[in-house]
């Protein structure tokens, strides 16, 4: 506590949030011990042992908005969401404890566990909505006309979980088409089982697996490893490394909700940007993957400037579960 009070404004904001940052762990891990119980899931994924994606016809994972000239205004948009489309919370933050299987139920996990970075938390959609409006107008800058020539903007929100944002994101910003990956199973079936809704509600309008509309997705959700190689803890997505490049290669604006991602073990904060900073694992891949220019979103953490991240602005916005968070635009330069 002494430390926290005796240190510089900015490391100490951020000590601030680290302590909320482990409390909120702590009670993640002290709930699911007592209240958590296998799910009764509405919507259920097949099992597959493909790698590839190999949907089922009542598991569409695309669509378009049902009605393009209809808009949504936020409020009502933040209300389909948690009320119509998304299973109940309970459900939704018992599905991100997939990466920890039955531990929760044992001991406690420590700060150094690598299963961290799976913790499933829930950003709020008008920090969302600061946040991503702000990057939005770094992507118009970084757009040239002729790599626009009518193309639509493309949205990814890596590490979308029960696809909360993903959904929001596609029903407020119809001129964006909006991606969500996601690593873990559960979590992927959830946000899969909320398109499904959507569809039924008159929201979103499918589309199959070989699109014989030709209509290109507004809203998609994917299952895959945004990183090389296989994770030890989700070994079986169902889409492939390969797919899952091809689509961050696309990409126009990235958002993470990257408060428990890795940081850099050489160098964890930098004095000079005052900000935490992500390790090589996320910066260095996004920055090998994704196009020139593309717009990154992350909370709390900085993508390395060392790998080609330019950090452009950066602003506080709200987020209860950590004592407030960080937002960080960086572009990529290469």
């Amino acid at each position: 506590i002494l430390m926290i009070m005796t240190a510089t404004p900015t490391y100490a904001h951020h000590c601030r949030r680290a302590v909320g940052l482990s409390f909120a762990l702590l009670s993640l891990v002290i709930f699911s011990s007592y209240a958590f119980v296998q799910p009764q899931h509405k919507y259920h994924r097949t099992q597959t042992s493909s790698l590839c994606m190999s949907y089922t016809t009542h598991q569409i994972h695309q669509a378009t908005l049902a009605n393009k000239d209809d808009i949504i205004d936020r409020p009502t948009a933040q209300q389909l969401v948690t009320n119509i489309l998304c299973p109940p919370n309970e459900e939704r933050t018992n599905a991100g404890t997939e990466a920890f299987g039955q531990d929760t139920h044992a001991k406690v996990i420590t700060k150094d566990d690598p299963r961290n970075e799976y913790t499933y938390g829930e950003f709020p959609f008008d920090s969302f909505d600061l946040l991503v409006d702000l990057a939005a107008g770094y992507v118009d800058e970084t757009i040239t006309q002729e790599e626009a020539g009518g193309k639509r903007k493309k949205m990814i929100d890596v590490g979308s979980g029960s696809g909360r944002l993903a959904l929001y994101a596609g029903l407020t910003r119809s001129d964006w088409d909006v991606t969500g990956i996601e690593i873990g199973h559960q979590l992927h079936s959830l946000a899969v089982g909320s398109l499904q809704r959507g569809i039924s509600e008159d929201l979103f309008q499918p589309i199959d697996d070989n699109n014989t509309s030709g209509e290109e997705a507004q809203i998609s959700f994917y299952n895959g490893n945004v990183l090389p190689g296989i994770d030890p803890y989700f070994q079986n997505t169902l889409c492939d490394n390969d797919t899952v490049q091809s689509i961050l290669s696309e990409a126009n604006l990235l958002f993470a909700y990257s408060t428990v991602f890795e940081t850099d073990s050489l160098q964890s904060f930098n004095p000079a940007l005052g900000a935490m900073v992500l390790s090589s694992k996320w910066s260095q891949t996004l920055a090998s993957t994704c196009q020139n220019g593309v717009v990154a979103v992350t909370t709390d953490r900085i993508l390395n400037p060392d790998h080609g991240w330019k950090l452009l602005d950066r602003m506080d916005v709200d987020n209860p579960s950590v004592w407030g968070s960080v937002g960080y635009i960086s572009v990529l330069q290469k």
